[in-house]
Protein backbone atom coordinates (compact mmCIF):
# COMPACT_ATOMS: atom_id res chain seq x y z
CA UNK A 1 0.00 0.00 0.00
CA UNK A 2 1.35 3.51 -0.84
CA UNK A 3 0.12 6.52 1.36
CA UNK A 4 -0.21 9.65 0.13
CA UNK A 5 3.58 11.07 0.97
CA UNK A 6 4.89 8.14 -1.32
CA UNK A 7 5.66 5.51 1.16
CA UNK A 8 5.02 2.21 0.40
CA UNK A 9 4.34 0.47 3.92
CA UNK A 10 3.11 -3.45 3.91
CA UNK A 11 1.10 -4.59 6.94
CA UNK A 12 2.23 -6.68 9.10
CA UNK A 13 0.92 -9.83 9.81
CA UNK A 14 -1.44 -9.99 7.41
CA UNK A 15 -1.74 -11.22 3.24
CA UNK A 16 -4.07 -10.98 0.90
CA UNK A 17 -6.21 -14.39 0.18
CA UNK A 18 -5.44 -15.82 -3.39
CA UNK A 19 -8.96 -15.35 -3.97
CA UNK A 20 -9.88 -12.15 -2.49
CA UNK A 21 -10.29 -10.43 -5.60
CA UNK A 22 -9.18 -6.73 -4.50
CA UNK A 23 -11.75 -7.08 -1.37
CA UNK A 24 -9.11 -6.19 0.89
CA UNK A 25 -7.86 -3.15 -1.08
CA UNK A 26 -11.30 -1.92 -1.32
CA UNK A 27 -11.93 -1.92 2.29
CA UNK A 28 -8.46 -0.08 2.67
CA UNK A 29 -9.59 2.26 0.29
CA UNK A 30 -12.73 2.51 1.84
CA UNK A 31 -11.86 3.11 5.56
CA UNK A 32 -8.34 5.02 4.87
CA UNK A 33 -9.38 7.49 2.48
CA UNK A 34 -8.80 11.19 3.68
CA UNK A 35 -8.11 9.99 7.23
CA UNK A 36 -5.43 10.23 9.59
CA UNK A 37 -3.75 6.83 10.35
CA UNK A 38 -0.63 6.16 13.20
CA UNK A 39 2.02 3.81 12.69
CA UNK A 40 3.50 0.85 15.06
CA UNK A 41 6.05 -1.09 14.06
CA UNK A 42 7.76 -4.74 15.14
CA UNK A 43 10.89 -5.72 15.23
CA UNK A 44 11.60 -5.69 11.46
CA UNK A 45 11.16 -2.89 9.89
CA UNK A 46 11.56 -3.64 6.49
CA UNK A 47 10.82 -6.74 4.36
CA UNK A 48 12.81 -7.79 1.37
CA UNK A 49 11.29 -5.09 -1.27
CA UNK A 50 12.37 -2.16 1.51
CA UNK A 51 8.43 -1.96 1.71
CA UNK A 52 8.32 -0.27 5.48
CA UNK A 53 6.30 -3.24 7.93
CA UNK A 54 3.91 -1.30 10.25
CA UNK A 55 0.79 -1.96 12.35
CA UNK A 56 -2.53 0.54 11.29
CA UNK A 57 -4.40 2.33 13.27
CA UNK A 58 -7.19 5.24 12.93
CA UNK A 59 -7.05 7.80 14.87
CA UNK A 60 -10.27 5.91 16.44
CA UNK A 61 -7.83 3.26 17.38
CA UNK A 62 -9.73 0.68 14.94
CA UNK A 63 -6.29 -1.55 14.83
CA UNK A 64 -6.89 -1.80 10.30
CA UNK A 65 -4.50 -5.62 10.71
CA UNK A 66 -6.86 -7.22 12.98
CA UNK A 67 -10.12 -5.43 11.18
CA UNK A 68 -9.07 -6.98 7.83
CA UNK A 69 -8.56 -10.35 9.89
CA UNK A 70 -11.90 -9.94 11.58
CA UNK A 71 -13.77 -9.02 8.12
CA UNK A 72 -12.60 -12.30 6.54
CA UNK A 73 -10.99 -10.49 3.81
CA UNK A 74 -6.87 -11.69 4.52
CA UNK A 75 -4.51 -14.12 6.12
CA UNK A 76 -2.34 -14.47 8.54
CA UNK A 77 0.93 -14.24 7.22
CA UNK A 78 3.29 -16.48 9.72
CA UNK A 79 6.05 -16.02 6.83
CA UNK A 80 8.10 -13.87 10.06
CA UNK A 81 7.61 -13.66 13.77
CA UNK A 82 5.60 -10.63 15.16
CA UNK A 83 4.43 -9.13 18.61
CA UNK A 84 0.63 -10.11 17.28
CA UNK A 85 1.01 -13.65 15.69
CA UNK A 86 -0.88 -15.38 18.61
CA UNK A 87 -3.65 -12.93 19.00
CA UNK A 88 -4.40 -12.68 15.07
CA UNK A 89 -4.43 -17.02 14.88
CA UNK A 90 -6.89 -16.80 17.44
CA UNK A 91 -9.07 -14.34 14.94
CA UNK A 92 -9.35 -16.70 12.62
Amino acid sequence: MEINNNLRIRLIGIKEKPLGNGEATQFLREKLKGQKVFMKYDKIKYDESNNLLCYLYLKNKTFINARLLKEGLVEVDSSIDFKYQNKFLKII
